[in-house]
């Protein structure tokens, strides 16, 4: 499973999405139909026995697989991904012919037997075989990737520190690249992993660890069992110099493995994991289902993959106590959706790719619920619900369009990755739990999960788990959310009348079907929705037509009326409201989502030129007032950065005047705040670009958060005083995770504009044993980043693009696309005239490559527009 990197702040659940353009014609043709693969042969256990080839980056050694036929036969046909096989037996030694074209097709590997064999008879066979296919980083996403089959990682000369490490991924029918198999999701078996590595390394797979033997020749074997069956795609290793830190809950073992030299922030990373076992059981009726659990960071891995027992989490994840502390509710978000995957997509499997929202947006709803218990519900309705929310609106005004559950998709690879399994799909759980009532979700839940353990599942068999507990098959809720695509668009119109002392509300659907599109589409939506009026909430029914009219007896004309309390639908809503009735929702409403809108749509009508400077006072105020409350840390957040960009936002280098009101406002957020919410509150003070406000800047740069350091630094920078460059290169030597404070004080030093800084950048570009964040696509982590950044600031590039040059030809003469493209994209923030020869040695050497011609392409893009600036 890929997910992007989260980007920091809050999330308006509203996106400014382009208009949907025009389709053509091609674009009608709906796409292959994918049925449920036919299965020949039960596979009943897989043993590996492997060792690896660090230069070839190539797993080699014997499969071995028991199987039964369903009818009699005298071949089988497995899938295999690019192996190279050197001979197929019987266990007794008897060889067997075979037929491979050497490719990646589905039963591409026809394997002809010594005899004819029964029905449900066993067969065992060996096959000798190595593989072939290596998976490389995506030049085009340099924070990670996950590819398929085996990713080999080892230092190189541009990242001498990078650990030695593999591992594997099988999501979705993607373990055929590291060993043959039937690669569908639709049958289930047990497997053995036996693998020999350096005595420095260790091997964590499926299972129990049964046995750890010693060799002659200085390796060492390990040998995992794992006696529960289970889908193919979740056979899972993980290679590499390790600790474990180990937890327990109720008898389960709890293993956590890491980097040696972060094993102390690795303990400050899993804090919460045993918290997150004990929850997930209660809550879902089940205990975890098996005897330990383990989860190891790994390279390039850009969110995380959940296998059998194991998952692999980014070792961004990783961080010391006070960082791990600012970033509870994204590494929560990891590591919940992991472990309830174990629940749902390990002990319940999806019995095919066309279902998988079984396991991607229950794991990613069940990790939001725990994201709720353990750090408040408007954090969960801030983060998730909004993020949710806006990326699935995104890729809905970006064309991508189509029913959580279809058999019509061209890749399961892409059906997989995008928003409907996850976000749209974790929604729909969302409307369902309304709909049903908490006390009857958890029954339904508790129902479904006992009722399927150990099996392959279809949303037929979670529909009919609600028929058992409620009598209802729901077939209107899963037709109009699941199996059909859409959503609806709310256009809200109310009236009171003052003589029968009554609110009526007129609720129109006006989302059009998209005549472009072949999916089937819902027309109108029904269902209960919430809506909060004043000081309490009212239930209403939507029946599926183009208007609803709904009538309420107030004594007095309502205050607030806010459709859809929390957002429990996926949709998107109009409602015209004055200035005073948003201020009275910004005040007023439980509802923090409704809170956020508000200051939106507020800060549009202060920017309008025709609202008139009272009424512009009259909002400053009011959001003012909100930034100074005891609300949610990240509504408070929203209202500073609204304000911000209202009353800071100045031409480059322009100062910004505030008015007492707001500077006073500031120094109290300052003062009495913490974190993300005091950060933000200095990088709106450091606006004013003023030297009086050094000491409180000066003051923060021994902060316990580094998002405040960071501010902090960035704000002293621009007041441009002289007595800022040495506060700044001291910070450079702070200890700190991954060179954070590094990283601050670059950015500083860019923003102070000293050419001294120039230097103190080349120094820190220089070291590349330097731990950091391996992300350089998000730019405000990696400090390489920074360091190219400010010296590009002053225009003397020739010296640095001769040090990015070198590491250039040196990762090019190893081959190692990680770093060739590292230094390119360096290069290209460097806007050095010479940067040409870059892009046209990539182009002369990756001609044949189409994924990396376009990586260079974009590149090249970059370098030229840096030239033009």
């Amino acid at each position: 499973m890929t997910r992007l990197l989260p980007v920091v702040g809050f999330i308006l659940y509203t996106l400014a999405g382009e208009v949907f353009a025009q389709q053509t014609e091609s674009s009608l043709k709906m796409p292959p139909v994918q049925w449920t693969r036919p299965r020949h042969v039960d596979m009943k256990h897989i043993a590996l026995d492997l060792q690896f080839d660090w230069v070839k980056k190539q797993a080699k050694g014997i499969a071995t697989l028991t199987f039964a036929p369903f009818k009699k036969t005298t071949k089988i046909a497995l899938d295999a991904g690019l192996l190279s096989i050197n001979s197929i037996t019987l266990p007794d030694g008897t060889q067997l012919t075979y037929a491979y074209d050497g490719g990646d097709k589905n039963d591409g590997l026809v394997i002809f037997l010594n005899k004819e064999y029964d029905a449900d008879q066993d067969i065992t066979i060996q096959i000798d075989y190595h593989t072939n296919y290596i998976n490389q980083i995506d030049p085009v996403n340099l924070s990670g990737t996950t590819g398929k089959g085996l990713r080999f990682s080892l230092p190189t000369s541009n990242d001498p520190i990078k650990p030695k490490e593999i591992w594997s991924i099988g999501e979705p029918d993607l373990n055929r690249y590291w060993f043959p198999c039937y690669d569908a999701p639709n049958d289930l078996r047990t497997t053995e992993f036996k693998a020999t590595i350096e005595k420095n390394l260790i091997v964590i797979s499926n299972g129990i660890l049964i046995d750890k033997k010693q060799n002659t020749d200085g390796t060492h074997t390990f040998h995992w069992k794992a006696e529960k069956p289970y889908a193919n795609h979740l056979t899972n290793f993980i290679v590499c110099h390790y600790v474990n830190t180990k937890q327990q809950y109720a008898g389960i073992e709890l293993n956590n493995y890491g980097y040696p030299h972060e094993q102390e922030a690795t303990m400050a990373s899993v804090e919460r994991l045993p918290d997150m076992i004990r929850f997930f059981s209660g809550k879902i009726g089940v205990k975890y289902p098996y005897p330990s659990y383990s989860q190891a960071f790994v390279q390039d891995l850009p969110w995380g993959v959940a296998g059998n027992g194991l998952s692999a989490q980014t070792e961004n994840m990783v961080d010391d106590y006070r960082t791990h502390a600012d970033y509870l509710y994204l590494w929560d978000g990891l590591e919940g959706e992991s472990l309830a995957a174990q629940w749902f997509g390990n002990y319940l499997s999806p019995k095919d790719w066309s279902h998988y929202w079984l396991s991607r947006g229950f794991a990613h709803y069940f990790s939001g619920l725990y994201n709720a218990y353990k750090n408040g519900n408007d954090e969960f309705l801030l983060w998730q619900i909004a993020s949710d929310q806006a990326s699935y609106i995104f890729d809905w005004n970006s064309g991508n369009r189509h029913p959580i559950v279809t058999k019509y998709y061209e890749s399961a690879a892409n059906f997989c990755s995008d928003s409907y399994s996850y976000n749209r799909g974790a929604m729909v759980l969302r409307t369902l739990h309304q709909q049903l009532g908490d006390e009857i979700w958890w029954k339904v839940i508790n129902h479904y999960v006992k009722t399927n353990a150990y099996r392959t599942v279809t949303t037929d068999d979670f529909q009919q788990a609600i028929e058992d507990i409620t009598g209802d098959p729901m077939d209107w809720f899963f037709d109009q959310w699941v199996y059909k695509m859409g959503h609806p668009v709310f256009e809200i119109t109310k009236n009171f009348d003052t003589t029968k002392k009554e609110l009526v509300l007129k609720v129109k659907q006006v989302q059009k079907i998209d005549t472009a599109n072949k999916y089937p589409q819902t027309t109108f939506f029904q269902g209960r929705i919430p809506i909060e009026i004043d000081d309490r909430i009212e239930l209403i029914w939507i029946e599926p037509k183009a208007e609803n009219s709904f009538s309420f007896t107030l004594t007095q004309q309502p205050e607030l009326v806010n459709f859809d309390f929390q957002r429990t639908w996926i949709s998107e809503i109009t409602s015209e409201k004055s200035q005073d009735e948003l201020l009275r929702q910004l005040h007023r409403s439980t509802d923090v989502l409704a809170r956020g809108q508000a200051i939106s749509d507020l800060i549009k009508i202060a920017k309008n030129e025709k609202t008139s400077p009272d009424n512009k006072a009259n909002i400053v105020e009011g959001i003012r007032e909100v930034a100074m409350s005891n609300a949610y840390w990240r509504l408070r957040m929203t209202a500073l950065g609204q304000l911000q960009n209202l009353l800071a936002s100045t031409p480059t280098n322009k100062p910004a005047t505030l008015d007492k009101a707001t500077v006073s406002m500031l120094m109290s957020v300052i003062k009495n705040s913490k974190s993300w919410l005091k950060a933000s509150a200095i990088w709106f003070l450091g606006q004013t670009r003023d030297p009086k406000y050094n000491d409180i800047y000066l003051q923060n740069l021994t902060d316990s958060s580094d998002r405040v350091i960071n501010a902090a630094a960035a704000s002293l920078g621009k007041t441009k005083d002289p007595k800022a460059f040495g506060a700044l290169v001291k910070l450079m030597g702070k200890p700190s995770m991954k060179s954070q404070s590094r990283l601050s004080a670059l950015n500083g030093l860019k923003e102070l504009g000293d050419p001294r800084g120039s230097d103190v950048a080349y120094q820190a570009l220089s070291d590349l044993y330097l731990p950091r964040w391996r992300l350089p696509d998000a730019s405000v982590w990696d400090y390489r980043v920074f360091a190219v950044q400010l010296i590009a600031s002053f225009g003397k590039t020739d010296q640095a693009f001769q040090l990015l040059y070198n590491r250039f030809k040196k990762s090019m003469a190893e081959k190692d696309l990680d770093g060739i493209f590292n230094n390119t994209l360096l290069i290209a923030i460097l806007a050095n005239p010479r940067g040409q020869e870059v892009f046209d040695q990539l182009r002369s050497v990756f001609k044949d490559d189409s994924t990396v011609r376009l990586a260079v392409d974009q590149y090249e893009r970059q370098w030229k527009q840096a030239m033009e600036k």
